[in-house]
């Protein structure tokens, strides 16, 4: 079960605003909402548009809309190094000034996440398969 506290053990240190996902970051104690019949914690939420959630009963990390679910990452540990693997990325990317080498540190950065959750970038329009692709766009 993923309690507030380790939801936000999970998330300590992370600098979570250069997370690419719109909207406000809660802190605990995280609301919540049902999703796919699952109570989940609201992580950020990006009102109208759509939210980042953890599952309470397993730990999973997806994005939810009013009618479907995506899967961001398998576990809270998952996505706090999938988070960490794409602050790193963008951090080089600040001395990047070439198409290619923006094109490799955004395909090095996917290659990270598949190894810490190979679910995470299965699709190429998952959050982080679009996340590292924008940075390998300079983006």
């Amino acid at each position: 079960m993923a309690t507030d506290l380790e939801i936000g053990n999970a998330l300590a240190g992370l600098d979570v605003d250069q997370v690419p996902f719109e909207g406000k970051w809660h802190t605990a104690p995280y609301p919540e909402r049902e999703v796919a019949g699952r109570t989940c914690a609201i992580l950020v939420d990006d009102p109208g548009i759509q939210q980042l959630v953890v599952s309470r009963d397993n730990g999973e990390v997806l994005l939810a809309d009013s009618d479907s679910t995506e899967l961001v990452n398998r576990s809270l540990a998952q996505f706090a190094t999938s988070i960490q693997i794409y602050l790193d990325a963008r951090q080089q990317a600040e001395s990047i000034n070439d198409d290619k080498a923006f094109r490799k540190n955004g395909k090095r950065a996917r290659t990270a996440i598949r190894k810490a959750d190979r679910h995470a970038v299965r699709g190429e329009n998952q959050f982080w398969s679009v996340a590292t692709e924008e940075l390998g766009y300079g983006m």
